[in-house]
């Protein structure tokens, strides 16, 4: 089995840095750029599955590189950004995250998930996957976000979660391919995946 994640588009609320809920995300023109970019780039992919986060920054970029592939898209609220409760729509200067109680991977604001819980949510969807698909050559392409994937793609590295969201970058539209072969999350066995960017 072979995955290729890619981040949304670039929105304004990106830039504006505000911090994004599951009804944000205009893509702007540079995120329009982008999208264009990637489907040129996946144009020639024989992608045979397609999953999107079901948040609109997600739906408007793989409704864009779906245009060359022309495939049922599988939306799911499994594979959502972070949700942080209510600081949603806030400025990221307006916040503090040191004020939150709990160690840096367990704290949430209130009504919202901490990144132990996204974590929780990524190993799910990719053992879904696997479970679906493991034993398949199906290309399988994800279109997600940015906390989203420096969580999932760090702990395919076995990184821990505060070594993926400081250390791993995740750019808009840029690809990274991700190939599966009898991965275990239960006992760490990590060996049988390869991680490549575009």
């Amino acid at each position: 089995m072979e995955v290729i994640f890619i981040r949304h588009a670039e929105t304004k609320n990106n830039i504006d840095g505000i911090i994004q809920g599951p009804d944000h995300g205009d893509i702007n023109e540079k995120g329009q750029k982008e999208i264009e970019k990637a489907s040129e780039l996946l144009k020639n992919e024989k992608i045979d599955v397609f999953f999107s986060s079901d948040i609109p920054r997600c739906k408007t970029t793989s409704e864009g590189i779906n245009r060359f592939h022309n495939l049922p898209i599988k939306y799911t609220g499994m594979i959502r950004e972070k949700y942080n409760g209510d600081w949603t729509g806030k400025n990221y200067k307006e916040v503090n995250w040191d004020q939150l109680e709990g160690t840096f991977e367990a704290r949430k604001v209130n009504n919202g998930e901490s990144l132990m819980d996204v974590r929780v949510r990524a190993r799910k969807f990719i053992n879904e996957l696997i479970t679906q698909y493991g034993d398949t050559d199906k290309k399988i392409l994800v279109v997600c976000h940015g906390a989203f994937l420096k969580i999932l793609i760090g702990d395919l590295l076995n990184m821990d979660i505060k070594s993926s969201i400081f250390n791993l970058r995740i750019s808009h539209c840029s690809p990274i391919r991700v190939y599966f072969n009898d991965i275990v999350f239960e006992n760490r066995n990590h060996k049988n995946v390869s991680v490549v960017s575009l």
